[in-house]
């Protein structure tokens, strides 16, 4: 008797167990909508590269969008018949903040939002002596557009001279300092502390 109970028992498990394996089995053999579509972007930290990923399971056209923080456009593409692409977008020249990649095709619209964090912008500051006495030649040369100040100290650590300029690729000044023999010239941008040249 205890047997039979025991088989009924064994029984009803291996029926639970068939019904749950065949409620799983036909929720995944569903068929991928003919419009899915899946998207990605990913950007390595101080980067200003953002890549798209895009995968679709059927091909179409797709446009990509970036858009300002107040939903301005900054540039726009158009891809034909594609069902799968990586694409890099370059920020460089775009100020620190909020941005939104949009991605159209014809099952809708997708947003990415992203957050853009300028990197360093690379100066090349140089200051030359010059033939005439007291006088020194203060060249910078910036691969993007930034502002730069200038602060120069006397032997007494005392700021006896201080101006902020907004320089754009190239900038150059002579700079004059008859009668003071050692000073100090402190170039800083948006970053922080560039260069300190002593004389």
């Amino acid at each position: 008797m205890q047997n039979i109970i025991l088989m009924k028992k064994i029984s009803l498990v291996f029926v639970v167990v068939l019904f749950c394996t065949q409620v799983f089995a036909n929720g995944t053999d569903e068929p991928i909508a003919p419009n899915s579509s899946s998207v990605a972007v990913t950007n390595l930290s101080g980067s200003s590269l953002f890549k798209l990923y895009y995968t679709a399971y059927m091909a179409g056209d797709v446009r990509v969008t970036i858009l300002n923080h107040s939903g301005g456009v900054l540039f726009t593409e158009k891809l034909k018949k594609t069902d799968g692409f990586i694409r890099p977008y370059n920020f460089e020249s775009l100020a620190a903040g909020d941005y939104t990649i949009q991605i159209e095709n014809s099952g809708g619209t997708h947003l990415e939002k992203v957050y853009y964090s300028a990197g360093k912008i690379e100066k090349l500051i140089n200051i030359v002596k010059l033939a005439e006495e007291g006088k020194y030649l203060l060249s910078i040369s910036s691969k993007g557009a930034d502002n730069v100040n200038v602060n120069i100290y006397n032997a007494n650590s005392e700021l006896i001279h201080s101006e902020s300029r907004y320089i754009n690729k190239e900038f150059a000044e002579v700079i004059n300092l008859k009668g003071i023999n050692a000073f100090t010239i402190e170039v800083t941008d948006s970053k922080g502390l560039l260069k300190t040249l002593k004389y």
